[in-house]
């Protein structure tokens, strides 16, 4: 340094020094060595296992030095969300793009899908459900023969008709992994019609209320999701058509031919008539249809059954599907008025209509339709596009529609909170009336007039 003189030789020196006196040390090394402290470990495990969740879910299902994986039809959720947003629903961006990918790398873990779409997100009080729907291949076989009534291969409808035409799967989100739903029973949606009752979040959670509930929630939870979808999944006049092939099953329907169906307007789209349900009905047993009887062997039912179930079916008619939502209700429409107080339409966006080249008018307008019996069902409709949605907590309410006019009773199945989600709830008790005011009544044994006895104490044996 002293011949070539450098302009930061003080720098240097200093440097040199550090490094002699660094190599010339020999006692014990420092212990505060450079390490990576965590605050909270057990959050910082939980954000690792939600970048590794996110990186997967983010990657393509395929492996690209392999041939393309072939998935089932996963409905688009980021175009419907654009859609819903309009009217005032969404999960927010960020999280309706992880829900697209997390519905796809379903669909590439269960092959047994042909259709995939999500259905809506049930709030719970520790955490929520995201639910997806899906429609599970055909597999190949002959019908089953008819269960007999009142067995319990009765209770549970075939897989693809009535109440479980579709399959469920619920998540909880985040990196949680989807669980699929079993399959909708009879009874249990007979007695959930007569809970109300929040869910935990928990699918293994015991449902304690009254009147008794059998199952777990995971049982209620399908039973809600299937009284939902067959009141709230509705579809644009004419888009389906009745499947009247002879390996369709009951009340299947499928999509019109294109080249003759023309999608509603805008303005009729504002209006009941251009909505229909697209889902089968459920009747009081809590299945969707009657049971053939003339399927049956003969003997196989005794008279009194079939006398029953006749009885029971002239009582309630099946719905037909593909009804109008006209007739939701209908008895509680006051005189003159229009439309259903099971529903409400509402137009959201720019209701302006433009005009391009070649003469086609378009609109950006939202339609959507709100049920009003289930809080948080919706339907939009936009251009040539419509989708369902559902976000609630999974209770029917009558506080949005008139109690019936004669009895003033609310609307059916929409009473107060049979549980209170705590440890032996019971439902809380009429409350009694005021009791009325006794009127006085004379004395059964009165006392004898003056005139009769002289006040004096008389006694029969000395008077002998």
């Amino acid at each position: 340094m002293a011949t070539s003189k450098p302009d930061d030789a003080l720098g240097r020196l200093e440097s040199l020094s550090r490094s002699l006196k660094k190599g010339a040390y020999r006692g014990v090394a420092a212990p505060d060595q450079d390490e990576e402290v965590v605050a909270d470990a057990a959050a910082e495990e939980k954000r690792q296992q939600w970048c590794e969740y996110a990186v997967n879910v983010a990657r393509p299902p395929s492996d690209p030095t392999a041939a393309p994986k072939v998935l089932c039809a996963v409905h688009n959720f980021m175009e419907d969300a654009a859609m819903f947003e309009w009217a005032g629903v969404g999960f927010g961006k960020q999280e309706t793009f992880h829900i697209a990918m997390s519905l796809r790398k379903l669909a590439a873990d269960n092959e047994s899908l042909d259709k995939l779409r999500l259905w809506g997100k049930i709030l719970g009080i520790s955490s929520d459900y995201y639910v997806a729907e899906g429609v599970l291949k055909a597999t190949p076989g002959g019908a089953a023969k008819p269960a007999l009534p009142g067995s319990p291969e009765d209770d549970v409808e075939p897989q693809g008709e009535g109440a479980n035409t579709w399959c469920y799967w619920v998540s909880a989100g985040g990196a949680a992994p989807w669980i699929r739903l079993p399959s909708a029973r009879a009874s249990h949606i007979v007695a959930a019609r007569k809970v109300k009752r929040l869910m935990t979040g928990s699918l293994g959670a015991p449902v304690d209320s009254t009147p008794w509930f059998p199952g777990k929630e995971r049982h209620l939870l399908r039973s809600q999701i299937a009284r939902i979808s067959a009141t709230c999944t509705l579809a644009v006049d004419g888009f389906f058509e009745p499947d009247d092939a002879e390996e369709a099953k009951k009340n299947a329907i499928r999509m019109s031919d294109p080249e003759g169906f023309t999608f509603p307007g805008h303005d009729a789209l504002a209006t009941l008539d251009s909505w229909k349900h697209a889902a089968p009905a459920l009747l009081g047993t809590g299945k969707c249809t009657w049971p053939d009887l003339e399927a049956f062997e003969e003997g196989t039912l005794s008279e009194e059954q079939t006398a029953a179930l006749t009885a029971a079916q002239e009582a309630e008619p099946a719905k037909e599907m593909l009804s109008g939502l006209g007739e939701d209700l209908a008895d509680l429409l006051p005189e003159g008025a229009e439309g259903s107080p099971a529903w409400n339409i509402k137009v959201y966006g720019d209701k302006g209509t433009y005009t391009f080249e070649g003469g086609d008018a378009k609109s950006y307008r939202i339609t959507a339709v709100r049920s009003m019996i289930w809080p948080g069902a919706i339907s939009v409709a936009q251009g040539t596009k419509f989708a369902n949605l559902y976000i609630g907590d999974g209770t029917k309410s009558a506080a949005l529609v008139e109690p019936n006019k004669e009895s003033g009773l609310p609307l059916a199945n929409c009473a107060a909170f049979s549980s209170g989600n705590v440890k032996l709830p019971m439902a809380p008790e009429d409350v009694m009336d005021e009791p009325g005011d006794l009127q006085e009544q004379e004395e059964p044994q009165p006392p004898l007039p003056d005139e009769v006895s002289d006040g004096e104490d008389h006694d029969e044996a000395e008077a002998q």
